[in-house]
């Protein structure tokens, strides 16, 4: 069995059923945040809106790839989330994060937070065809249009945080879930709000001479490396190329040699020689900055190197096995079985001691890729 079959077995075989039994928290609802390394249940974390939105689309998803039983949690984890967090001080949007027992910690409208409530609604119309999910989706696009909408493109950061700096990592999210409403609906108006984000992308968020992901920004959408830091993550460089893929292969024009020049950065620039595995920052220059790693930038390079499996670029196979063998080394075989070690040191010594359950979603999407390839594969064998 190859290192990508053995993915795809352990997140449909193994994870799923781990966290179908532990993700919902049986004392006071909501899903956890989560989980200590032998896979108990952590109480006292703050709940992240993002978190319990990325759950229930891992729910709905699964559910739907007939990968596991999570039509209720998906609906009811959605259900308490909206009780909980869509406009509890009677102001639009959803806050930002709430305590362990449900009530309002911070109520911030955060414009990340806000992409996810999107995706988790899209897999749940797919998941129920009921049309209130979809109506509550229009809303909330409605909301981020009026409230949130600059004058310099894109959206702002949040209504109650800080306003800087601005951050192209919400609007890849906002890219990623009108992606997921155009393939749940067929409506392309979906996709042509797409288009406004891929401008950005191509115009202020990639650096024009040195291919490189730029994350931080002022008002205007300019860099300000002395305020805001010389930093590329090259988890989110990988992370665009999958988007990028996804979005030439529902037949729109994606910028000749944008993709190709977000990987090759990440790859000569983000690896870590020495353990093999992708980095969690680096200096445009490719300087070190946590040369560390998380299990969600490992999943962005396998799904990064599927998606050139797709167009057929020459190696792209083995070095999506390459990077499916560096998740199970590092991340998942050392493990609890279902769980993960999500942080690792330069050295490759763990450095975190919680499975945080917003992971999950990453994992889910990389299998569902890695699946996919595989059932092409197969058939043109």
């Amino acid at each position: 069995m190859s290192a990508i079959e053995r993915y795809v077995d352990w997140c449909r075989n193994t994870a799923l059923p781990f966290w179908s039994q532990r993700a919902w928290d049986r004392r006071s609802g909501g899903f956890l945040e989560s989980l200590s390394l032998d896979g108990s249940p952590v109480s006292g974390d703050s709940r992240r809106l993002r978190t319990q939105a990325r759950q229930v689309y891992v729910f709905a998803r699964a559910h739907l790839a007939g990968w596991c039983d999570g039509y209720e949690l998906a609906v009811d984890g959605y259900a308490l989330m909206e009780q909980r967090a869509k406009a509890p001080d009677g102001r639009d949007g959803w806050v930002h994060r709430l305590t362990d027992s449900g009530e309002v910690e911070n109520p911030t409208r955060d414009l990340y937070d806000h992409a996810f409530v999107l995706l988790a609604l899209a897999w749940l119309y797919r998941l129920t065809r009921d049309p209130r999910y979809r109506r509550d989706a229009d809303a909330l696009f409605t909301f981020l249009d009026r409230t949130f909408a600059s004058p310099h493109g894109g959206y702002e950061e949040s209504r109650g945080g800080a306003p800087l700096p601005r951050r192209q990592n919400p609007h890849m999210h906002l890219f990623e879930c009108m992606l997921s409403w155009h393939e749940v609906t067929g409506d392309d108006h979906y996709l042509d709000r797409a288009m406004a984000v891929l401008g950005l992308l191509e115009t202020r968020f990639v650096d024009p001479v040195s291919g490189f992901l730029r994350e931080f920004f002022d008002a205007e959408w300019r860099t300000d490396f002395a305020r805001y830091g010389d930093v590329v993550e090259p988890g989110h460089e990988l992370e665009w190329v999958c988007l990028l893929d996804a979005f030439r292969r529902v037949g729109r024009a994606v910028p000749a040699g944008l993709s190709d020049r977000l990987y090759r950065h990440a790859n000569e620039f983000g690896l870590n020689a020495d353990m093999g595995f992708m980095m969690s920052a680096v200096t445009s220059s490719g300087v070190p900055i946590h040369a560390g790693t998380r299990t969600w930038v490992q999943t962005e390079w396998l799904r990064a190197t599927l998606a050139r499996v797709r167009a057929n670029e020459a190696g792209a196979l083995a070095d999506a096995e390459n990077a499916a063998c560096q998740l199970l080394k590092w991340h998942l075989d050392p493990a609890i079985s279902g769980g993960w070690i999500d942080s690792l040191d330069e050295f490759g010594l763990r450095s975190a001691d919680r499975i945080p359950a917003s992971t999950l979603y990453h994992l889910l999407g990389a299998a569902l890729d890695a699946d996919e390839v595989l059932a092409a594969r197969r058939q043109t064998a």
